[in-house]
């Protein structure tokens, strides 16, 4: 709520970034450049071999993260170590049920509160299964949130089902399919938003497709309330893993993002 009362950017920058790529170092000093150049929530995708919902480009980095066997637990230590730089920005996990259930479930809404992370994002979960209903009650007693997707293919009918569930923040998906995939359509991504709106008062963040500044600059015409960004920056940082100047490159990369968001 802090975040989004704020009205300076008025869409907000939210970046998101596979945990511990290319290491726990590295991965953390791209992430304080990175909120010191603007980013409003920090997404970190936990690496696990099931990212059904990833690209090519989001895969590689957690299959490089997964051969130097980076675990979730270590994704709740960088969320500490995040919220040990910075009080302000917001900071949500994403990921898979599967990691959390073996974690367990109980166990990983406790630690998450302890670093003092926001909440998570799980792209698997509908809100049929019992472990989603298992995750969102513990985490709504640790006033944490439990993001939801909504995605184009999405009915009115489960929508409404949906909008008592929202909390925090709402992820709308761009388009269906895999992330780092295509191109948003502004069109769509507007009526989508505006779908939403009918539904639920909470901030509306769009993602899937925003791939430079330009497109980040037309997506705030959307009427939503933050963008999201996600495979273009892990791309450049996999294809720059040995650059001494890695962290500062990201960092400005990510202003050119929030600069047009202002």
């Amino acid at each position: 709520k802090k975040i989004f009362s704020n009205k300076t950017p008025k869409t907000k920058m939210i970046a998101y970034f596979v945990a511990c790529y290319p290491n726990f170092e590295k991965s953390l000093e791209i992430i304080k450049k990175s909120i010191d150049a603007g980013i409003s929530i920090c997404e970190l995708g936990f690496p696990t071999q099931e990212a059904s919902g990833e690209g090519t480009i989001i895969k590689n980095a957690h299959d490089h993260c997964l051969k130097r066997n980076v675990t979730l637990k270590d994704t709740i230590k960088l969320a500490e170590a995040i919220r040990a730089y910075n009080k302000e920005v917001g900071i949500v996990l994403m990921g898979y049920m599967s990691n959390i259930f073996k974690y367990p479930i109980r166990e990983f809404v406790n630690d998450l509160s302890a670093v003092d992370a926001d909440g998570c994002l799980i792209v698997d979960a509908p809100h049929e299964l019992r472990e989603e209903n298992e995750l969102r009650n513990l985490l709504n007693k640790k006033n944490l949130s439990l993001i939801k997707l909504v995605a184009p293919t999405t009915t009115d009918q489960r929508l409404k089902k949906l909008s008592s569930l929202f909390s925090g923040w709402v992820y709308s998906l761009n388009f269906s399919g895999i992330s780092g995939s295509k191109s948003a359509d502004m069109d769509q991504v507007k009526e989508m938003i505006k779908k939403i709106k009918t539904f639920t008062d909470l901030p509306i963040c769009s993602g899937f497709g925003i791939k430079t500044p330009e497109d980040a600059k037309k997506i705030t015409l959307t009427g939503c309330d933050g963008v999201i960004v996600g495979s273009s920056i892990v791309e450049y940082i996999g294809k720059n893993l040995d650059d001494t100047k890695l962290p500062k490159n990201v960092g400005n990369i990510i202003k050119s993002f929030v600069e047009e968001l202002r």
